[in-house]
């Protein structure tokens, strides 16, 4: 994988992450999700940190956010530098290589989760995150800090847990939500919101056309490439096909079917073109990537 500007990117893996005498971590990449909209990949809770404690620089493929319940740090994204205190949440985002560290004189506490799906730019979107916004507080009361807890310490096992993870996950986003001030949304905005809406539902069919969605939202084609691009730096037609490729990208990691299956069921004309336009974004093959994420090959945390 590579970023905007072409540099090659290492994901964090997590399969070498450990409980520690102050740490809780769960992995839970472990077996397939069977909800493909949104999945939780990891959660966890730091108890008892110590002074001036720091993260090594580190890259994830999904989104993570931090609850801090005590104590203070500061957390570094490319975006900027983020003083954090109690009740605060900063949020981590896919691609971005980031770092943090807990105060020298009054060290953090804080449960975390990590995520990703399709649902999930959306939803944070709703909780107040954006480009100019990775952190947010929420001092209202406990219950962010117990559905945090059950997050960090779930209580079931299997397919149970999967969708207990994500109910506890959802009432978190709700929380935020309800508590996020909201603006009034823009006309551009739910152009946009309709536009996605469309793509999420009719990406599996090749043929699906940029005046398709534009005669659906109800807006001129060259208006919908002007949102587009004005929201996200890329074309529409490029929107559509990160989007298809990113659920490629998950049917390759986490079911069993033929590249060719899954090209066509993500939209794409045959195999062929689906492997090259992989390739190019990507610098694999989708088994070659397929053979990564069931034998990763990574150096263990320094």
């Amino acid at each position: 994988m590579a970023d905007k500007k072409g540099r090659s990117i290492i994901y964090e893996n997590l399969a070498y992450r450990k409980n520690s005498l102050n740490t809780k971590f769960n992995n839970f990449t472990l077996n397939p999700p069977t909800n493909p909209s949104i999945t939780v990949y990891q959660s966890g809770h730091k108890s008892n940190c110590e002074p001036g404690w720091h993260t090594r620089i580190r890259t994830y493929d999904h989104y993570i956010i931090h609850y801090v319940l005590d104590g203070e740090g500061t957390y570094y994204a490319p975006g900027g530098t983020y003083p954090v205190r109690k009740g605060d949440i900063f949020l981590i985002r896919p691609d971005e290589s980031i770092h943090y560290q807990a105060d020298w004189n009054a060290p953090w506490t804080y449960y975390w989760v990590g995520f990703n799906g399709n649902e999930v730019p959306g939803i944070l979107s709703l909780c107040g995150f954006s480009d100019a916004c990775l952190l947010r507080s929420y001092t209202q009361d406990e219950q962010l800090t117990s559905l945090m807890r059950r997050l960090a310490y779930p209580e079931f096992q299997g397919i149970d847990r999967e969708y207990e993870l994500l109910g506890n996950l959802y009432r978190v986003f709700s929380l935020l939500i309800h508590t996020h001030v909201q603006r009034p949304i823009s006309k551009t905005e739910q152009y946009l919101t309709k536009a996605i809406e469309y793509i999420q539902q009719n990406y599996t069919e090749s043929d699906m056309r940029v005046s398709d969605i534009a005669r659906y939202v109800g807006i001129d084609r060259t208006y919908l490439y002007r949102i587009f691009y004005d929201s996200f730096q890329m074309s529409i037609q490029d929107f559509v096909l990160e989007f298809r490729l990113s659920k490629a990208k998950s049917l390759l990691k986490y079911s069993d079917s033929s590249v060719g299956l899954i090209a066509f069921s993500c939209g794409f004309e045959n195999q062929s073109y689906f492997s090259t336009i992989f390739k190019k974004s990507f610098r694999k093959t989708p088994l070659q990537y397929r053979k990564e994420k069931l034998h990763p090959k990574s150096n263990p945390p320094q």
